[in-house]
């Protein structure tokens, strides 16, 4: 197949795709059946370009030895369905390092835009820092490709009104990185209750997250020194990890994994793990289109100057028109939904509850056919796998922009709410607070030279 011809094939994709307003597509299966093997296609002969290929040093999540961060997964696992050709990382050494799991395959740059304005490139994975998500997305969506975006999908309420507009208007197809959706067997039977009926009309949840990680042995918010600046590493453009992010020291606490706990590049665990549980109960309560009308809460900082500020603590109540409330705490981690007919309770390794325990055969298969109408037809198991075949299919996979950004901006009020120390209304239509210093963080400014245009 010519290069014009994948070029075209998913210019059409997309039109498609915002033809329809990326309204989700069922097709007709049978659960137990094997999918026949499909003629070579054209998401076969994609190409396909890495952004942000970190490695994790030892510590994190109590691993003896550096591993593979989230973003050189995610390429990883795109090489798997298409042909990975190029990556990017801010840290060089990165860059090459990822190269070589393609030998003589995969060029290595420190710009990302290298990847952006290549037109033979066609899908890309974007693994970078939190800050860095939305601008890298919306560009890589003008540019006509395909994106896997890992989550949080973005860093403010304004970005995520941004990339769902520049979404809707490209058609592009869209995968944010919420593996819970379809990679987890318990979260997707718990969906498939929840949308069933089998709790009620009306379900309250319980997002509960953790409050801390291990980090070479420590818990990120133990030890309160004040950091100090450090040479920045050779093969590492500081300026061009920071961006967007006003200008700053480097020292290694602020960057690689432990971003995640600076205000200016992420959320901390609210939308670390919070993007996750939050992501997973609003899409399994069919809330995913609408927006809380109030978020009240109380939260503990660590008020440690020259230190990490995001929230360690914290305990948030959502609440929507109707009344229904969803709950974003620090804790175990866990969800739990609760309605007039029942309760259940859901991670990633256990499903519980009464609904459950009395599931009858004939109640399984029935939650078997929701299940696959939540995942448009297409099999669970593999969120990559996933995004490439609706890539071919030309609709919008699970975990695409559409029914993603809402569930992000609950993570965002949350923070919000916490910052300001008070409870806030929310008006949708009109895209604000009822107060002042609350609506002053729906948006940042951007670092001149790093603003994303249009």
């Amino acid at each position: 197949m010519k290069r014009t011809t994948r070029r075209r094939f998913l210019r059409e994709s997309g039109a498609a795709v915002a033809a329809v307003c990326a309204a989700p597509i069922f097709t007709p299966y049978l659960y137990s059946s094997e999918q026949p093997k499909r003629k070579t296609s054209a998401v076969e002969r994609l190409q396909v370009g890495a952004i942000g290929v970190s490695e994790y040093r030892a510590g994190i999540w109590d691993n003896a030895e550096p591993f593979d961060g989230r973003g050189t997964h995610n390429g990883r696992r795109a090489g798997e369905f298409g042909a990975v050709v190029a990556c990017a990382d801010v840290y060089l050494p990165f860059a090459q390092r990822f190269a070589a799991y393609f030998p003589g395959k995969c060029a290595a740059f420190q710009d990302y835009e290298r990847i952006i304005e290549d037109p033979t490139i066609d899908v890309v994975t974007i693994g970078t820092p939190d800050h860095w998500h939305t601008k890298i997305a919306v560009e890589a969506m003008r540019a006509g490709k395909a994106v896997y975006v890992e989550k949080p999908l973005t860093l403010t309420m304004a970005e995520s009104r941004l990339i769902e507009r520049v979404a809707r208007e490209t058609g592009a197809i869209v995968q944010v990185g919420s593996q819970q959706r379809d990679e987890n067997e318990t979260f997707l039977r718990a969906a498939a209750i929840c949308r069933s009926g089998r709790l009620g009309d009306k379900i309250d949840v319980v997002c509960s997250c953790p409050g801390n990680e291990s980090i070479g042995g420590r818990g990120v918010f133990e030890e309160r020194k004040p950091f100090k600046p450090q040479p920045v590493p050779e093969g590492l453009n500081w300026d061009k990890w920071l961006g967007p992010a006003p200008k700053a020291e480097y020292f290694l606490e602020r960057c690689f994994y432990n971003f995640r706990w600076w205000s200016a590049y992420s959320g901390g665990e609210i939308t670390n793990w919070g993007g996750h549980n939050v992501d997973f109960a609003v899409w399994a309560t069919d809330r995913w289109r609408e927006a809380p009308v109030e978020v009240s809460g109380t939260g503990k900082f660590p008020n440690a100057p020259g230190w990490y500020d995001v929230a360690e603590e914290f305990d948030v109540l959502a609440k929507y028109a109707d009344g229904a409330t969803l709950r974003l705490k620090s804790g175990e981690n866990a969800v739990l939904l609760t309605g007039p007919l029942g309760r259940i309770r859901v991670n990633r390794g256990r499903l519980t509850g009464k609904p459950v325990e009395t599931l009858t055969p004939k109640d399984v298969e029935a939650l078997r056919e929701i299940e696959f109408e939540l995942l448009k037809g297409k099999k669970p198991g593999d969120h990559m796998r996933n995004f490439f075949e609706a890539i071919e299919a030309g609709v919008q996979p699970v975990s695409d922009v559409a029914s993603t950004v809402n569930g992000m901006n609950i993570c965002h009020m949350a923070n919000i709410c916490l910052k300001v120390g008070k409870t806030l209304r929310w008006n949708q239509e009109k895209f604000e607070f009822d107060d002042a210093a609350a609506n002053a963080e729906i948006a940042r400014p951007a670092r001149p030279g790093y603003e994303i245009k249009g």
